[in-house]
């Protein structure tokens, strides 16, 4: 048996699963400490379980986004650029937004080192000058350290050279190397390597006590963490790269929902109490983002599914005048503050329990809103879900979509462009059945020269290396498939070059059984 859990911004949602069945669930309003609402979440869902049976916990949640949006708990960090005399002209941290800059108080530096796209060297590693910056991190108290080469994605030698030197001068201290984090594109693949050191406090800490909550159960069940793109990571990767669990709540969603559903491609529309996410599924996983996602204010290329999030929640706040859906919602107040539990703000759940069309029956059933009012932003809501349905659609047919979340009783039962509409059972809680489904990852992606291999044989490097990698995380070999394969023609470098991108999955050794 395995329990998923996903907290979000206005509930925590867990589940306890048994060879693919849903033996419970239960879902809570997210405390302000997280850790209580994760440790309540597992008490239910465990209740007269035998504890010894529950081989894996898989736990989504927001701990590392919030610390980064409230700029708390995070490693003051140094960052090395290992360009030789190229790239000088933008200075790692050029584009960050000023707070985040002045609370973190970076050390940054340009050395030797860098590769041309082909894997000549720009220059070569200097030990001794990286000794000479081990020493400035000592003084100031440096607690952790991100290396970026140039076209480091085509040889990683020099950041792992650098790595070692780093590790011999300074002992154990979290490094982030960006061959491991990033994709092609220096500036983006720099900072979310940047931001991956940054979180390694926060990840510390985070998961500590994710650990200690699971002692305190007296569970012995191991601890897994779920990732931006629908996988899932051993908590020692998740400490080593946290960055990679930085927003996995959408995808926890959209996996969840196609288990629920059994649509393996279509669209997904996940309502909660805030905002409303929506992806396309492919392949029963979410679809990655081809462009730089933005994390904070500051541009990133890691992979991330590619999602649409709208203001628009079961908690979201009704104005008394056009237009009558406001940006704002109560969040996990709605609960306390909303007409429908006797406070006095009107919400979009206030409008639908209003006509019993909710899937609840709320505390007061007694307040009365009018039809026009009703009518207005039952309007708007069809308006605002067909527009972002359309912006996410790759072409003009028809789709099927999968609605989930604890909102879902707001989406209308018709919608332009969609010929199916699915409402699965369960689905209030889809987020934390994705996270209980999350399997191992394994991924590739390298520059090759088309003149020096033939095509056929750079492909089966990058499949074989993507299951490679997905093995070492502790994947079942037998069960491991490649779901994602994507070839991009690099026009402005010489020798044919392409940038060949694989993705495999698999489950996880000994556990899913």
């Amino acid at each position: 048996m395995r329990i998923g859990i996903d907290v979000g911004g206005t509930n925590t949602d867990s589940v306890l699963i048994n060879n693919n069945k849903i033996e419970s669930s239960f879902k809570t309003n997210t405390s302000e400490d997280i850790s209580d609402s994760v440790k309540l979440s597992i008490s239910e869902v465990i209740h007269n379980q035998p504890k010894e049976k529950i081989n894996s916990i898989i736990i989504g949640t927001t701990h590392l986004i919030n610390d980064l949006l409230e700029r708390k708990n995070l490693s003051k960090t140094g960052v090395i650029r290992l360009c030789g005399p190229a790239t000088r002209l933008l200075k790692p941290l050029c584009d960050w937004p000023a707070d985040i800059k002045k609370s973190n108080n970076f050390i940054t530096d340009f050395t030797n080192g860098g590769l041309e796209f082909d894997g000549r060297e720009i220059s070569a590693v200097n030990k001794s000058e990286i000794q000479k910056l081990c020493e400035i991190y000592k003084k100031d108290h440096v607690e952790s350290i991100a290396i970026t080469g140039v076209f480091a994605s085509v040889n990683p030698y020099q950041e792992l050279e650098v790595k070692n030197i780093i590790l011999n001068e300074m002992g154990k201290i979290p490094v982030s190397m960006s061959h491991q984090i990033g994709r092609i594109g220096l500036l983006e693949r720099e900072n979310a390597t940047i931001l991956n050191a940054m979180l390694s406090k926060s990840a510390k800490k985070t998961f500590a006590n994710l650990t200690k909550i699971i002692n305190e159960l007296n569970l012995k069940s191991k601890i897994y963490i779920t990732q931006n793109d629908g996988t899932m990571a051993s908590i020692n990767d998740a400490l080593n790269y946290p960055i990679f669990s930085l927003s996995s709540g959408p995808t926890n969603s959209m996996r969840g929902a196609a288990f629920l559903s059994g649509i393996k491609g279509g669209i997904v529309i996940d309502i909660g109490g805030t905002s409303t996410d929506i992806g396309m599924l492919i392949n029963s996983f979410p679809k990655e983002s081809s462009i730089a996602v933005e994390f904070s204010g500051i541009r990133t290329n890691f992979r991330m599914a590619d999602v649409l999030s709208i203001p628009l929640g079961g908690g979201s706040i009704i104005n008394q005048k056009t237009p009558y859906l406001s940006n704002q919602s109560l969040g996990n107040r709605i609960t306390t503050d909303s007409l429908s539990f006797n406070g006095s703000t009107t919400t979009i759940t206030d409008i639908f329990t209003n006509q019993n069309k909710a899937n609840f029956i709320p505390p007061n059933q007694s307040f009365k809103l009018s039809p026009n009012l009703i009518k207005s932003v039952e309007n708007e809501i069809y308006s605002k879900i067909s527009i972002a349905v359309d912006r996410m659609k790759t072409d003009s047919k028809n789709i099927k979509a999968i609605v989930v979340g604890g909102g879902s009783f707001i989406i209308p039962k018709k919608l332009d462009g969609v010929d199916l509409i699915k409402f699965p059972k369960f689905g209030e809680v889809a987020n934390a059945i994705g996270s209980s489904m999350a399997q191992i990852s394994g991924y590739s992606e390298k520059v090759f020269s088309t003149t020096d291999l033939p095509r056929d044989e750079i492909i089966e490097i990058s499949k074989n290396e993507a299951i490679e990698n997905a093995v070492k995380k502790g994947a079942e070999e037998k069960s491991i498939e490649i779901i994602d394969f994507e070839e991009i023609p690099l026009s402005y470098l010489p020798s044919n070059a392409v940038t060949i991108k694989t993705r495999a999955v698999g489950n996880i050794k000994n556990e899913f059984n």
